[in-house]
């Protein structure tokens, strides 16, 4: 899943490129034991960023993805940074998509340094898909059903509590 997406709240670089590779599911069990984030893959984005000498530099990041939960054509994906646009490696990133049935043009994505506050961001939450699609493959979401709960399940450990950057 590959596309360019517009994101209007950057007018002086309004385009931005994602490239998702998600598998799995948000929690598996060991034992009767819920643990979350029971995915894995990558997502790859790239910032361009306009230089003043009229060249364009890309900023490529990766996100390490653990979390993914897919109902009908949207999907959370959740990861951790590989230390990119500024944020230290391990940092909880998130993103939405919505592969619109009606043709890939329609698709959107949310990200979550895009639009929100994402200072204490937890496994898979993620912004609503707020940008539309530009140019590229598209995106296409295959729905997982969730795990079956066995009798006598555990709930997962509590995250531990956010902290202010």
């Amino acid at each position: 899943m590959d596309a360019w997406v517009r994101y209007s709240l950057d007018p002086r670089n309004p385009l931005r490129r994602f490239v998702f590779d998600a598998h799995g599911n948000a929690f598996r069990f060991d034992g009767k034991q819920m643990v979350m984030g029971a995915a894995h893959g990558t997502v790859r984005f790239d910032h361009p960023v306009p230089q003043p000498d009229g060249t364009v530099r890309h900023y490529w990041g990766t996100v390490r993805v653990d979390y993914l939960m897919t109902a009908g054509p949207v999907a959370v994906v959740s990861g951790t940074s590989e230390g990119v646009i500024g944020e230290p490696d391990g940092t909880r990133m998130a993103f939405s998509v919505y592969a619109d049935p009606r043709g890939h043009r329609y698709d959107r994505i949310g990200f979550s340094w895009g639009a929100v506050d994402g200072r204490c961001l937890r496994m898979g939450l993620a912004p609503a898909p707020f940008t539309t699609y530009a140019s590229g493959r598209g995106y296409r979401v295959r729905h997982a059903e969730l795990p079956a709960v066995p009798d006598g399940a555990q709930p997962p450990v509590d995250p531990p509590p956010c902290t202010e950057k």
